[in-house]
């Protein structure tokens, strides 16, 4: 077994734990998005090295090709970050990383046509999975 199957079968276990802790219950598809971003980054999170809004303003520049991995990136980071408390003395306000993550996935969601609406729903219900990443990390 692979390190990244190790930190999957983790993540999907941590995750569980939690939104049965939460008395939550995710859609398969919302709950298999943060198995697999919980996992990517369970081994070493590099997140938060550039200011977030920096990526968001320069993304705006770019063809829609371009932007799509940069949505995709600031929205994780953002959910992340706010979830785990990273850095937390250093945010600009106690909302920062949930309004420009929720930005960054709903500009994601609605860039193309027909709109993804994971995306939208992680927009939507940041607030919830970053309780529930927020309960995994606190039991690493």
């Amino acid at each position: 077994m692979t390190n990244y199957e190790h930190y999957l079968q983790h993540s999907y276990e941590a995750v569980k734990r939690a939104e049965n802790m939460l008395l939550i219950d995710l859609e398969d598809e919302l709950e298999a998005y943060l198995v697999h971003l919980f996992a990517k980054y369970m081994d070493k999170p590099i997140v938060n090295t550039e200011p977030v809004c920096i990526k968001l303003l320069e993304s705006t520049n770019k063809p829609i090709k371009q932007r799509i991995p940069i949505l995709k990136e600031v929205g994780d980071e953002c959910l992340l970050v706010h979830s785990m408390d990273w850095g937390k003395s250093r945010w600009p306000t106690d909302t920062y990383y949930l309004e420009m993550g929720q930005s960054a996935y709903v500009t994601r969601a609605f860039i193309k046509r027909p709109p993804e609406m994971l995306y939208d729903e992680l927009a939507v219900e940041f607030n919830t999975v970053s309780k529930i990443l927020r309960n995994c990390g606190a039991r690493r």
